[in-house]
C-alpha cells in the first residue's frame, strides 16, 4: 500500500517502522534533523515541511494513496493536514489522532470525511476499564478484530493441576511467569501456586477459569482511587463512574482539582493533597480502595505511587507506562501496567489498517512475550506449512475456535493467525509470518 504519515514523533516513527516492512511510506515533518535520523534506519520517503501547508503535498501528486495518517502532537495540525490532503491528494482512507475528547461526540469525522479518529486518552481509559470485566485478572488485553482476550492470572488454591486441563478450542495457556522467568508451556506443564498464567480465549471461558485459578483477589472492583486529575485521570474516572463505582481523585494542583470537579459534576470525590502517604491513606480513607491508578506522565512517580499502595495492602495497583524503558521494571515490581496514550495510539492505528501484509505485534509479560497476528484477507491455492518452534505456540482462529496450527493447511478468508513467542525468538518467527 501507499501510505502517508504526517508527524514524525514517537507515534509516527513507530508506525513508519512497522508499516515500511511491506508498504511504501511517505513521512512528513518540519524537523529536518528528525527525518534525516529516521531515514538512516528506515526505507521511507522523507518529506520536509509543515503538514498544514498545502504546497508540501505538491511534491507527491504522482499517484493515489491508500491511507493518510495524521499523528502530530497538535489537534489543529492534524485536522488541517487532513483537510489539505483531502483537497490536494487522492486518498482512499484518512486516520487521525485527536486529544480533545469533545470531538468524540461531534460530527467532525463525517463532515471532514475522516474514516477513523483515535482518541488516545479515551482508548487508554477503556483499557483500564477492562479490569472491571475480569476483576481477578492481573492484566487484560483485547484485540480489535476478534472477541477473544488475553488475561493474566496469579494461581492460588486451584484444583487445576496442569496446562492440558485448560487448553481447548475456547481457551489456551500462552505463557507462564514463574520465579521471574517467562516461558510458553506444553500441555504436560504442572501449574504451581504463585504462577502468573497467561490465558487467551473467549470472555466467558477465561472469566470462569480466572475464578477457578484465583480465589483470593476481589470479586468486584468498586472503590477506585486515581492519582492525577489530568486529562487521562479524568477520562479514567468517567469510565468507572459509569459503573457506579466510588471514585476518588487525588491531585496536587488546585486548578486541576477545580476543573475535575466541574467536568465530573461532583460525582467523584476530589482530594487536593501534596501526596503525603500517611495523610492520604488514613485520613482520606484511600487504604480501603480496591484499586489504585497512577496517571502521571512521569513513570518514576507512577511507580512510587503504586509501591506506596502496596505497603497499604491495596489489592490491585495500576501504573500508566509512558516510557517503554520502564515497562519491564513495572512488571517485575508486580504493578499492573497500562500503556500510555502514545503507545495506545500506535496500536490502535496499526489494528485499523486492513491489509493481508500487515502484521500486528503486541507484547506481554513485561515485553518478554510477543504476539504476532495476521488476519487473512485473500488466499492462495496452496497449503501453508506452519513454522514449528519448540518455544512458541501457533494457533489458527477460525469461526471463533482456537485450533493448534501444527500441520499444513489451506487458509480461508477471515482466518486469524496468532503466534505467541518469547521475545528473544521473535525475529525468526516474524520472518515466517511475512512470507505468508
Amino acid at each position: 500500500m501507499e501510505i502517508i504519515i504526517a508527524g514524525a514523533g514517537s507515534v509516527g516513527f513507530n508506525l513508519a517502522k512497522t508499516l515500511s516492512v511491506k508498504h511504501n511510506i511517505v513521512l512528513i515533518d518540519k524537523n529536518k534533523e528528525t527525518l534525516n535520523h529516521i531515514t538512516e534506519s528506515l526505507d521511507i520517503m522523507p518529506l520536509y515541511g509543515n503538514v498544514e501547508n498545502p504546497e508540501i503535498y505538491q511534491n507527491i501528486l504522482d499517484q493515489r494513496y491508500d491511507i493518510f495518517i495524521a499523528v502530530t502532537d497538535s489537534d489543529e495540525a492534524n485536522l488541517f493536514a487532513t483537510l489539505m490532503a483531502d483537497d490536494v491528494l487522492e486518498v482512499d482512507k484518512k486516520i487521525i489522532r485527536l486529544h480533545n475528547a469533545y470531538f468524540s461526540k461531534s460530527s467532525i469525522a463525517e463532515k471532514l470525511g475522516i474514516d477513523e479518529i483515535i482518541f488516545p486518552y479515551i482508548t487508554t481509559a477503556q483499557s483500564v476499564k477492562l479490569l472491571l470485566d475480569f476483576p481477578k485478572a492481573n492484566n487484560v488485553k483485547k484485540f480489535r478484530f476478534m472477541p477473544h482476550k488475553l488475561i493474566s492470572i496469579y494461581v492460588n488454591q486451584s484444583n487445576i493441576k496442569n496446562v492440558g486441563q485448560i487448553n481447548n478450542e475456547q481457551q489456551v495457556v500462552v505463557g507462564i511467569e514463574r520465579d521471574k522467568n517467562f516461558f510458553i508451556p506444553n500441555d504436560e506443564e504442572i501449574l504451581e501456586e504463585g504462577d502468573l498464567v497467561y490465558l487467551f480465549g473467549s470472555d466467558e471461558h477465561i472469566y470462569s477459569l480466572s475464578q477457578e485459578l484465583n480465589k483470593n483477589s476481589p470479586q468486584k472492583l468498586s472503590k477506585i482511587a486515581i492519582f492525577g486529575a489530568n486529562t487521562l485521570g479524568i477520562e479514567i474516572a468517567k469510565v468507572f463512574l459509569e459503573t457506579k463505582a466510588d471514585v476518588k481523585i487525588v491531585e496536587k494542583d488546585e486548578t486541576l482539582c477545580k476543573e475535575a470537579t466541574e467536568i465530573l459534576k461532583n460525582e467523584a470525590t476530589i482530594i487536593h493533597s501534596r501526596y503525603i502517604a500517611d495523610t492520604i491513606y488514613n485520613e482520606e480513607n484511600i487504604k480501603n480502595a480496591d484499586l489504585i491508578i497512577s496517571t502521571s506522565r512521569s513513570d518514576e512517580e507512577n511507580i512510587i505511587r503504586c509501591l506506596e499502595a502496596k505497603e497499604y495492602n491495596i489489592p490491585k495497583t495500576i501504573a500508566i507506562n509512558n516510557d517503554t524503558n520502564f515497562y519491564d521494571l513495572m512488571h517485575k515490581l508486580g504493578i499492573v501496567t497500562i500503556r500510555g496514550p502514545k503507545t495506545m495510539t500506535y496500536y490502535s492505528i496499526v489494528e485499523r489498517i486492513s491489509s493481508n501484509a500487515t502484521i500486528k505485534e503486541r507484547h506481554y509479560c513485561g515485553a518478554r512475550g510477543t504476539i504476532f497476528m495476521r488476519k487473512i484477507a485473500f488466499v492462495s491455492q496452496k497449503e501453508i506449512t506452519p513454522i514449528l518452534e519448540q518455544e512458541s505456540r501457533l494457533f489458527l482462529v477460525r469461526d471463533g475456535h482456537i485450533m493448534p496450527f501444527n500441520a499444513p493447511i489451506f487458509l480461508e478468508i477471515g482466518d486469524i493467525i496468532m503466534l505467541f513467542t518469547p521475545t528473544n525468538r521473535a525475529e525468526k518467527v516474524k520472518n515466517w509470518m511475512q512470507t505468508l
